[in-house]
């Protein structure tokens, strides 16, 4: 996993700029948390692990949309989201 400090993001015109914060690996024995000061995130499986993984995310409430970045072109931008369940009922999209 790696964390992210976001250095700048102008949103409306898709663009951003992040630092790594730390990385780290996760597995049963380390399991983590996003940090909610510095909530920008990556989890990624290394292909020279030749594993297979799961990520499970757990929201607090359920949340509209959320913003993802691109580190590498310096873009980000805004999209929907759906859930399978919202305070533990199934939902249409799921």
């Amino acid at each position: 996993m790696e964390n992210y400090h976001l250095v700048y993001q102008k949103l409306d015109q898709g663009k951003c700029q992040l630092e790594t914060a730390n990385t780290f690996e996760m597995n049963p024995s380390h399991p983590c948390a996003v940090d909610p000061l510095e909530p920008v995130h990556r989890v990624y499986n290394p292909r020279e692990f030749n594993q297979r993984a799961v990520s499970l995310h757990v929201y607090s409430r359920p949340f509209d949309s959320c913003v993802v970045y691109s580190p590498e072109q310096g873009t980000c931008g805004e999209i929907k989201l759906h859930y399978t369940t919202e305070y533990g009922k199934r939902t249409n999209s799921g």
